[in-house]
């Protein structure tokens, strides 16, 4: 809280100093790949999603880009001794922008939308921790009798059945934001899909909202007004597809047309030349996944073979400078406890063996009545260095298993959605946490995750899991994480390759836009313009 208290002090005395000199602060552009689709907190998933609701809506409280965790909604809370019961006491100053206040009644609303057992939102699974969770999601009683609960209009409280080390961070999360039943009910089955179905109670307000741009207004009502520098966010979608020139998001900020986004190595190191700032993030790795559907994938033994075949080291020399090789699932960036989550833990995921690869793959074969393998396909992202890189998979496959597989280049959106619909053999693809916590990516390879796409069921991993999540011990959460996650390693689930290091470029007179190193979130609460 510091921080953000002397920021503050910074920015009130650049805006009185500037505006003796006749200027002020100007509309903040940020160009973003893809529009919103969804702007209902418990339900959105992309990237886009979330990162708008997280400037139009605040949560009990906020986690920065480092990890830290500060109250936001909330003045204050208590922590029962046994870490079963969290105590929230609301701001009383915070407002809906039709000027209604925030009561914890709309948080106790919003959870039960979560574990709404007809339609749960996906993340249902991150509050499972929350006493009755289970037995409520799985429709055997009513969202009433949910461990979350309001003792007065501005008390919130939530009793779990066991404790749980991540519970606050989870609170953090898009999801545990709050939701007036009154505005949602009146909304008639659109809340969250249009301009007049999005409420706010953030640093801004839905003013636009169409095909070209949204426009994220100040918002007057929201109880930190005065920290919000910036009259207004434009996001502009996908700008440099859209226009008649071949124009890049990069000419955008050198033209002085928008005032940050993300750039390749080469632009960052052209820009940091002609005296601009960038900024690194590390928010994602990217891994081999099998689909477990598929008639010969499916068994395990022919996975493992996949797996055996691929020598990490001879990727090294053909990775480009914004790739850096890795063993882990989990991105460098990611803390527990507020340390780096691969620097404390260690993990074997070292499974490089050729000559077992092909006894596996014939005992595979045999035990699914196959002479040879199919010719199988590998999706791999179009954009950037992922397609050579892959095609020396390709050819440890060939030279280990005698396995042709055909490498198939596609935009990331289409990537995704036939991963999703199962739609593929094998596939590389981006673990990007939208969250501060291991827990975030290795829920997903949980049993019943809704996000679990590789059909994995481990009843050991699912308790590990558990286990880490409730643990309060740092030692043994730290240990018992990775467990599970060399579990995953060892089960041939996700094969991890490489993180990848992002670049955010800034323009000229530009500061206080917060780029998050996880789940694409960029905050504009403290942005300012002069110009």
């Amino acid at each position: 809280m510091k921080r953000f208290v002397s920021l503050f002090l910074v920015l009130c005395l650049l805006s009185v100093t500037l505006s003796g000199c006749g200027e002020s602060s100007s509309l903040i552009r940020y160009d973003i790949d893809s529009g919103a689709s969804n702007l209902d907190p418990q339900f959105a998933t992309s990237e886009t999603d979330q990162m708008v609701i997280h400037n139009l809506f605040e949560g009990l409280l906020r986690q920065l880009p480092n990890g830290e965790i500060v109250p936001a909604l909330t003045e204050r809370y208590e922590i029962s001794k046994d870490g079963c019961v969290y105590t929230f006491h609301l701001r009383q100053d915070a407002q809906w922008k039709s000027e209604q206040p925030v009561t914890a009644h709309d948080f106790v609303f919003a959870f039960h939308r979560i574990f709404n057992a007809l339609s749960p939102s996906p993340y249902a699974q991150y509050y499972l921790s929350l006493n009755n969770a289970q037995v409520v999601l799985d429709g055997l009683l009513g969202t009433s009798a949910l461990g979350v609960y309001a003792t007065d209009d501005y008390t919130l409280c939530f009793r779990l059945a066991q404790p749980d080390s991540s519970f606050l961070e989870r609170l953090c999360h898009s999801s545990a934001m709050p939701c007036n039943q009154a505005f949602f009910e009146e909304t008639r089955g659109k809340y969250g899909t249009t301009l007049s179905s999005v409420p706010s109670c953030g640093p801004f307000f839905l003013n636009l909202w169409d095909s070209e741009k949204l426009y994220l207004k100040k918002n007057t009502h929201y109880y930190d007004e005065n920290t919000v520098q910036t009259p207004g966010v434009y996001l502009y979608i996908d700008r440099e597809n859209k226009s008649e020139e071949e124009i890049t998001l990069y000419d955008l900020v050198l033209d002085g047309k928008s005032d940050s986004c993300p750039v390749t190595y080469e632009q960052a190191q052209s820009a940091l030349a002609q005296g601009y700032s960038c900024q690194e993030n590390i928010g994602t790795v990217w891994g081999l996944v099998v689909n477990p559907e598929h008639p010969q994938l499916s068994n395990e033994s022919i996975r493992r073979a996949f797996f055996h075949s691929i020598n990490r080291q001879e990727l090294d020399g053909f990775l480009t400078d914004n790739m850096v090789l890795t063993d882990r699932i989990i991105a460098p960036e990611i803390s527990l406890f507020t340390e780096p989550y691969t620097a404390v833990t260690t993990v074997n995921s070292e499974i490089y063996a050729p000559m077992e690869a092909r006894d596996e793959l014939e005992s595979g074969l045999g035990e699914i009545g196959s002479l040879a393998l199919d010719s199988m396909e590998l999706l791999v992202p179009q954009d950037g260095e992922v397609p050579f890189l892959c095609g020396m998979l390709q050819q440890m496959w060939q030279r280990n298993l005698s396995a042709f597989v055909n490498i198939v280049s596609l935009p990331q959106e289409e990537l995704e959605r036939r991963v999703a619909a199962g739609d593929y053999d094998l596939a590389i693809i981006p673990f990007t946490a939208t969250s501060n916590s291991p827990y975030d990516v290795l829920s997903r390879f949980m049993s019943d995750a809704v996000l679990n796409r590789w059909s994995y069921a481990d009843e050991s991993y699912d308790q590990l899991l558990q286990q880490a999540s409730a643990s309060s011990e740092k030692a043994l959460s730290q240990q018992t994480y990775a467990q599970a996650e060399e579990l995953l390693y060892q089960n041939c689930v996700v094969f991890p390759m490489f993180y990848e290091i992002s670049y955010i470029l800034f323009a000229p007179n530009v500061t206080g836009i917060e780029i998050y190193p996880y789940g694409g979130m960029v905050r504009f609460q403290y942005a300012l313009a002069i110009r």
